[in-house]
């Protein structure tokens, strides 16, 4: 089976791929401009730090645990009302701040929230693999990307100023998705019913002859679990470096944070035409070695025109790295199989999310702030360098993949 069509997606259909895709961002961050609010609110409970943060942690750990199961949903179930289904979670789990009274119900409803983003998430890339091909693919996702950066700007910015009339506010931001999904349902539903009578043929009992591509996925599954570990330990850690270089002003610290973000939304957009000229391995590696360079601006930083200059580097990075994930490895997967392998790189995605502050904590402890920022810095440059030299052993073809 191959659910594609010949004619380009429509208008509807690209903004309901894009606004899915969007909608993963504000998993964490969102209202994190929320948590000293809530922790005055819910002060006389035992261990309300720890608490507070699993606001911002749990539909990571959520996500990690239930993406490969929506990814397999995706595959053999009606996407439309796995849309519905999933749609609602993220709705009700995303909002619960804003009606839950107890802190127990806030923070199952974060879990619910993770399990309503795994399966948006999967449905964007599937959609997104399965709609597009080639070169044509390769330029979408790189407006994903643009998009996905763009609307971490928005939401941050939306839920900081929720949140300056109610620390509960910021949590209003989730609602988002309900405009969102009904687009998603309306624009996508010729596309899932052609997909449901395909899968009903006769002839769609050949996809039982497919097989999942474990090397391609043994060979990504690491290099993007490495990409999110590096990537969160700039909002983790960077705000501590900051501080330490004499920057305390929450507005310079933002506005540094975003530069990163800023930069890797444009540079995702030219995706397309450098996915056109260098081959994936090149670009992998290309985007470890300016990340490595911007967090070892970081660490040699003696102000914060110094970190300025290692967000833009490490931003150019950032930016040309997640299409190519998607794009190398989807290029890869049977089209029977899309959403088990955006299933299992959106595992791989946010397992590196959520380890991250547990694996930058021990290299704080023993080589501190700026240290950590250099020791990470320079594994980022030689892994892209090593990178290179495997591109150069065994050269991979430039054009995208169908």
């Amino acid at each position: 089976m191959q659910p594609t069509s010949e004619a380009p997606p429509s208008r509807a259909v690209t903004l309901a791929v894009l606004g899915l895709a969007s909608m993963t961002i504000m998993a964490n961050a969102t209202v994190a401009s929320s948590l000293p609010g809530l922790r005055a609110h819910y002060a006389d409970i035992p261990h309300i730090d720890t608490l507070a943060g699993l606001i911002v942690t749990l539909p990571s750990l959520a996500i990690v645990l239930s993406a490969g199961g929506m990814g397999l949903l995706i595959d053999r179930w009606d996407r439309q009302k796995l849309l519905l289904l999933t749609a609602g979670l993220y709705a009700i789990g995303g909002t619960s701040g804003l009606w839950a009274e107890s802190l127990w119900g806030m923070l199952i409803g974060r879990l619910a929230l993770g399990l309503g983003v795994a399966g948006t998430m999967n449905l964007g890339m599937t959609w997104a693999s399965d709609l597009w091909q080639g070169p044509a693919r390769a330029r979408f996702l790189g407006m994903q990307g643009a998009a996905i950066s763009l609307a971490g700007i928005v939401f941050m910015l939306l839920g900081g100023f929720l949140a300056s009339w109610h620390w509960r506010g910021a949590f209003a931001v989730y609602g988002l998705i309900l405009p969102i999904a009904a687009l998603a349902f309306l624009a996508l539903g010729p596309h899932a019913r052609r997909i449901a009578a395909e899968r009903a043929r006769p002839q769609a009992l050949a996809a039982t002859t497919d097989r999942f591509p474990w090397a391609a996925y043994a060979f990504i599954a690491p290099l993007a679990f490495l990409f999110q570990v590096a990537f969160y330990v700039t909002p983790t850690r960077l705000p501590f470096h900051l501080e330490a270089l004499g920057v305390h002003s929450p507005l310079v610290v933002g506005a540094l944070m975003a530069a990163l973000v800023t930069v890797s939304a444009p540079v995702s957009l030219m995706y397309g035409r450098i996915r056109a000229r260098l081959s994936a391995m090149t670009i992998f590696g290309l985007s470890f070695v300016l990340i490595g360079l911007g967090f070892l601006a970081h660490a040699t930083a003696s102000d914060w025109h110094g970190v300025l200059l290692g967000s833009l580097i490490a931003g150019f990075g950032m930016g040309i790295s997640m299409p190519n994930y998607t794009t190398w490895f989807m290029a890869r997967v049977p089209a029977t199989m899309r959403g088990r392998g955006a299933g299992l790189l959106t595992t791989a995605f946010f397992l590196g999310q959520f380890a991250s502050p547990l694996v930058s904590a021990p290299l704080v402890a023993w080589l501190g702030l700026a240290g950590t920022f250099a020791a990470v810095g320079m594994g980022l440059v030689v892994l892209g360098l090593g990178l290179w030299v495997a591109q150069a052993v065994r050269p991979e073809p430039v054009p995208v993949e169908a």
